[in-house]
């Protein structure tokens, strides 16, 4: 061996030696900090060590001052996060970074590379929060690369700065950041009760058959026993056929040439159109970024003639949603009672829709948006239902608007019965809330937070704002996850009830409302997996969408609404 490869190799060893020992120390210090988290701290001490400049805490994070900054509000992180979480998110701030707080990496044409959170972009320019909390404004033209990075801008060495007995003061303080019960409200009820005897859940396929980041089901027209499964990630949708001979599982079509993937980016929702059996025509909801802009897009397909898969070619696009960030898109499309495809758009980003996006008419996001897609209006490739609320009124107005003052309307639908339509709207820093929206109605974000003022900023003089039908706090669940009013024959019980969930705590509801005031409502069950979506079936039982790959039949004929 030369000299030349003894000495590479042997500086090789050496520096994977280094990386190996470093690897142990951090292992060391991780362990020996989250011991001593472990331990009741002093809460009034960690807030001085929160605030105090050494620890810089306050750089990223605000505790409820309405102020964005490139960290979450840790208003109610108490509520949010048991203390293991807390721990883990201060000490290994990039194992599990939401995207709502995830950092870019921008390479100027000059070589110079500016790393942030995200807080808004168009085609002229994009704006970023660096890690010293200043706003940096980057033109597209200096903009050579930009790439989304899994690495916190919060720095991995708070050992460097605080102790371990600091630190088991800083987790006590955070863990006390709880949301107070303040006023009370018909709709925000401060404890659930719990019906005597769960609701099951039951695996509908076999392990091996599960499916990857499954975010949409849908029973197939025409087809009993049959569910269409879209996988977010993939951006792959499923035929799930169950037969007295077993399950079968079939590629129905593949979207991965047209639609991005990402942590929550990718293929999100399916509808068939109401006349598919005779036309063939199903629509879709999915990410695209084009022109470095991200954007969900809806889009036409067809189905062959035998109905048994996607026909394969380019996808019509209908409508594209041009958002400043990749945050809060919505996700949702269904056809209504009335024909018409309704759309959930989201208010776009960033955190607190700043931009005031919820509530500007002239723009799709925080809307649901209605058209036509039977027929055309001048050179769009649908029309705009004659009464759409905001069909005639000029002055910049969007025409698709039906209903607006929305921030992350995931997952909607309709009683069959009386076709009132339910909305789980995901909430920002204290609520979660359901809506039962009206043509050309104002569900009130970002001035109201659920049923309670958020900012003034974008508030008009004289508008009028519809509350939500439930809300709520933080310590009951972060995540909504809208459902069905359950109409099937075999639990009586809970016939007319509003099944819904939250997808980070996964507990079910099921909820009573008359005249969009809450009557009552109670807690049926706990889901193996996060619930991301419901899916009902042609006799009106329902399905729980577990996002780590199970779909679930909600056994409710074996427990009794009390």
């Amino acid at each position: 061996m030369s000299s030349y490869r003894i000495f590479a190799a042997t500086v090789f060893t050496l520096l994977n030696s280094i990386t190996l020992a470093q690897e142990d120390d951090s292992k060391e210090i991780i362990a020996r900090y989250t011991d001593a988290a472990q331990q009741t701290g002093d809460a009034a001490r960690g807030k001085l060590v929160f605030e105090s400049e050494k620890a810089n805490c306050k750089k990223c994070h605000n505790i409820g001052s309405n102020q964005f900054k490139a960290g979450p509000d840790l208003i109610v992180i108490g509520d949010k996060f048991e203390r293991d979480q807390i721990i883990e998110s201060v000490l290994k701030p990039s194992a599990r970074i939401h995207p709502d707080h995830a950092s870019h990496a921008v390479t100027t044409v000059d070589g110079k590379v500016i790393t942030g959170v995200l807080t808004s972009q168009s085609k002229e320019a994009l704006q970023m929060i660096n890690a010293k909390g200043e706003t940096v404004s980057i033109a597209s033209d200096d903009i050579d690369e930009q790439t989304r990075i899994n690495t916190s801008l919060m720095p991995a060495d708070l050992h460097k700065v605080i102790d371990e007995h600091q630190f088991r003061d800083l987790v006590e303080y955070l863990t006390t950041l709880k949301q107070k019960e303040g006023a009370a409200y018909p709709g925000m009820p401060s404890e659930f009760k719990s019906i005597t005897k769960p609701v099951r859940l039951d695996a509908i396929h076999d392990d091996e058959l599960r499916f990857d980041h499954p975010v949409c089901m849908i029973a197939k027209p025409g087809a009993k026993n049959t569910y269409m499964i879209v996988e977010q990630k993939t951006r792959h949708i499923y035929q799930l056929t169950k037969t007295s001979q077993g399950d079968k599982k079939e590629l129905w079509a593949d979207l991965s040439h047209e639609a991005i993937t990402g942590t929550y980016e990718g293929l999100l929702c399916l509808a068939f159109h109401p006349d598919f059996l005779k036309n063939r025509k199903y629509y879709l909801n999915y990410h695209v970024r084009e022109n470095d802009i991200f954007s969900p897009v809806i889009v036409e397909r067809t189905a062959v003639a035998d109905l048994s898969k996607d026909a394969g070619g380019a996808s019509r696009r209908l409508l594209k949603i041009a958002q400043p960030t990749v945050l809060h898109w919505g996700g949702m499309l269904a056809f209504g009672p009335d024909g018409y495809l309704y759309i959930g758009a989201g208010d776009g980003g960033p955190q607190e829709d700043p931009l005031g996006n919820g509530q500007n008419l002239s723009l799709p996001l925080g809307k649901i948006l209605r058209i036509d897609v039977d027929q055309r209006s001048g050179d769009l490739p649908y029309a705009i239902p004659q009464d759409n609320p905001f069909k005639d009124s000029g002055q910049g107005i969007l025409p698709e608007i039906w209903a607006y003052g929305f921030r992350m309307p995931w997952r909607f639908s309709w009683d069959s019965r009386t076709k009132e339509m339910y909305v789980g709207d995901i909430g920002q820093n204290l609520y979660e809330e359901i809506n039962m929206p009206r043509l050309g109605e104002n569900h009130g974000w970002n001035v109201y937070e659920a049923f309670t003022p958020f900012s003034k900023q974008y508030r008009r003089e004289g508008e009028t704002f519809t509350p939500p039908v439930i809300s709520y706090r933080r310590k009951h669940g972060v995540s909504i996850t809208g459902g069905y009013v359950y109409r099937g024959a075999r639990s009586p019980s809970f016939v007319g009830k509003y099944i819904f969930a939250d997808f980070e705590k996964k507990t079910i509801w099921a909820m009573t409302q008359k005249n969009r005031q809450l009557v009552d409502v109670r807690i049926i069950g706990k889901v193996p997996e996060k619930p991301c979506s419901f899916g009902v079936d042609h006799d009106g039982e329902l399905f729980v969408v577990g996002y780590q790959g199970t779909i679930y039949r909600l056994v409710l004929d074996e427990s009794v609404y009390e």
